[in-house]
């Protein structure tokens, strides 16, 4: 077998207690495919300039998840959120399903709707972010784009680089993850 034969195969595999089996071939993309084709991962972290007129340029691994258009709003944290068109129809169908009478429910609205933008790659592979977003979120000249699974964020670098201190601290990410079942099989 070629080293060119070996480095085309790339699998992605999974665990299962003492037996590891394929599930199958992974994309070379940085959105990666659930065996049922269900799921989409954004994976990584990238940095990348904003022009004068508010276009990011989303990295070339993104932009096939994106084809269809995308969304994004507003982060909880002075960020801004990216989600696919699919993923985003079905945030609003569960927040149109919310009561209009409930005070907090029309907050979520006004968040999710009112603080969002429907977005589409130009020719370049870059979003046009509105100033609002741009604004809320910090945004100046430059952007970290940060995969989040489902979706994906965009940071000023300045909040980004005091988040990264926290999701980078080893003893808080051992705590954090004590909480949660991660286990593959």
């Amino acid at each position: 077998m070629g080293l060119a034969l070996v480095l085309e195969k790339v699998y992605t595999v999974v665990d299962y207690g003492n037996m590891w089996g394929i599930v199958g071939r992974r994309p070379p993309s940085g959105v990666h495919g659930f065996i049922k084709g269900l799921e989409h991962m954004f994976l990584g972290q990238y940095n990348y300039s904003i022009d004068e007129k508010g276009r990011l340029t989303i990295p070339a691994r993104f932009r096939a998840a994106l084809a269809a258009g995308a969304y994004v709003t507003q982060g909880f944290e002075r960020n801004l959120l990216v989600y696919t068109t699919t993923s985003f129809e079905h945030i609003a169908a569960q927040t149109n399903s919310l009561s209009t009478t409930n005070a907090e429910a029309r907050d979520v609205r006004r968040v999710i709707f009112g603080r969002a933008a429907d977005v589409s790659l130009d020719s370049a592979g870059r979003i046009l972010i509105p100033a609002f977003l741009r604004e809320y979120a910090g945004l100046d000249s430059e952007a970290e784009i940060v995969g989040a699974g489902v979706y994906f964020e965009i940071w000023s670098p300045k909040n980004w680089a005091e988040v990264l201190v926290s999701v980078t601290d080893a003893d808080k990410n051992a705590q954090r993850f004590s909480d949660f079942d991660l286990s593959v099989g």
